[in-house]
C-alpha cells in the first residue's frame, strides 16, 4: 500500500472520533494528535508526568498540543509511591500503563469522549512490551495498530506532514536493569549522564543504562565517537555524576526489525517475544473485514498458510511476500500474559 493510501486510512479511520489520546509528543503520538487536529478536533491530549521525565519534556508536550490547536491536560503522578514500580520486575511496564491509564480515566471530563487512544504501532507488537495487556482493561484504541501502521509507516509520515517530534520519550525507569530498585537518585543519575553525552554527541537515539551503578552508553553509531579525547570526557562526567565504571555499546541501538529465520521444516519464521492467547487472538482476526481467509484453530491457530502458535511462534512457506502477510495479521495478535 502507498504511503498517501495509508495516510487516508488512518485518517478515515480517526475522522470524527471524539478521542481521549495519551500524549508524550514521541513520533506516534505526534502523528496520531496532528491527524486527530484535522479530522477530529475536538479530541483532547493527556500527558503524564509521572517524575520520570525531564522538565523539557513536560513543556515541550505543552507546546505541540498548542501548535495543533488541540485541547492539553498534563496529569502530575508520584510512580516512584508504588511498590511494584519501584521494585523493577517484569511487571513494571505493566503496572507503569495502568497507573498512567487509570488517571486519565478519573479526568472529570473523560466521559464526555468517545474513544480512548494511544500511540502503538505495529512494529512494537514485535518487543516485549507487557503493558500492552492494560489496553483491554481500559477498552483502549491503537489506531496504528488498526491501519496496519509500522514504525517506518510513522517516520515515513512525520517526514511527509513535515512535523517535528520528541526523539526521546522512554521512561527513564527503562534504563534500570530489570529487578534492581527504582529510586530517584538513579533516575537523576540517568537523566544528567544521557544529557551529558547528547550534549557532546550528535546522533538520534542515546541511551545510559543503569547496571549495579554501572553505566553503559548505547548510541546509534558508536564507532563513530571513537575518539579518544570524547570518551575520556564522557567517562570522567558519568563517573563524577556517581557510576563506578562506564562502557560503551559498540553493537550500538538496535532498532526492531521483521527478518525472517528458517525452520527445520523450510518454513520462514518469527518468533515473538511473547506467548500468545490463540482464542482472543482468532476473536480478533475474524473481527476484521479485510481478512477473508479461511481460519482455522486446533492445537494451533491458522490464517490461510500462517500458522501461529502458543509459544509466539509464526510461520508460513517461503514466500517474498512474508513481510506484508506477517504484518497483516501481527495486529490482531492478542498477548497472553506478562
Amino acid at each position: 500500500m502507498e504511503l498517501e493510501d495509508k495516510i487516508k486510512r488512518l485518517k478515515n479511520y480517526l475522522r470524527n472520533k471524539k478521542s481521549v489520546l495519551g500524549f508524550s509528543a514521541g513520533s506516534d503520538s505526534t502523528l496520531i494528535a496532528y491527524i486527530l487536529s484535522k479530522v477530529s478536533p475536538d479530541s483532547l491530549l493527556v500527558t503524564i508526568n509521572n517524575n520520570m521525565m525531564s522538565d523539557e519534556f513536560i513543556e515541550y508536550t505543552k507546546k505541540q498540543a498548542a501548535k495543533f490547536n488541540l485541547k492539553h491536560k498534563v496529569i502530575n503522578l508520584d510512580f516512584l509511591t508504588d511498590e511494584i514500580f519501584q521494585n523493577n520486575g517484569k511487571e513494571r511496564c505493566y503496572e507503569c500503563r495502568k497507573l498512567m491509564y487509570y488517571n486519565i480515566q478519573q479526568l472529570p471530563e473523560f466521559q464526555e469522549y468517545e474513544y480512548f487512544l494511544e500511540g502503538t504501532n505495529i512494529t512494537d507488537l514485535l518487543e516485549d512490551r507487557p503493558g500492552i495487556l492494560v489496553l483491554d482493561m481500559f477498552n483502549m484504541t491503537s489506531p496504528l495498530v488498526e491501519c496496519g501502521i509500522t514504525k517506518d509507516d510513522v517516520f515515513d509520515m512525520i517526514q511527509y506532514f513535515n512535523l517535528e517530534y520528541s526523539f526521546d520519550t522512554t521512561c527513564l525507569a527503562t534504563r534500570i536493569k530489570t529487578n534492581q530498585k527504582v529510586d530517584s537518585e538513579r533516575l537523576k543519575m540517568i537523566h544528567d549522564a544521557e544529557a551529558f553525552v547528547r550534549s557532546n554527541v550528535e546522533q538520534e537515539n542515546i541511551r545510559v543504562r543503569f547496571d549495579d551503578f554501572n553505566a553503559m552508553i548505547t548510541v546509534d553509531n558508536p564507532l563513530d565517537i571513537l575518539d579518544e579525547e570524547l570518551l575520556i570526557k564522557l567517562r570522567n562526567k558519568i563517573q563524577n555524576i556517581g557510576f563506578k565504571k562506564v562502557f560503551l555499546d559498540i553493537t550500538g541501538y538496535e532498532k526492531t526489525k521483521l527478518i525472517e529465520s528458517i525452520d527445520d521444516d523450510g518454513d520462514y519464521y518469527y518468533q515473538l517475544p511473547y506467548n500468545i492467547d490463540l482464542l482472543k487472538t482468532k476473536e480478533k482476526l475474524e473481527s476484521k473485514s479485510y481478512l477473508d481467509g479461511i481460519i482455522k484453530l486446533e492445537e494451533n491457530l491458522y490464517y490461510n498458510d500462517i500458522k501461529i502458535q502458543k509459544n509466539g511462534k509464526i510461520s508460513m512457506p517461503p514466500s517474498n511476500e512474508f513481510v506484508n502477510k506477517f504484518n497483516q495479521i501481527l495486529g490482531c495478535i492478542k498477548r497472553k500474559d506478562i
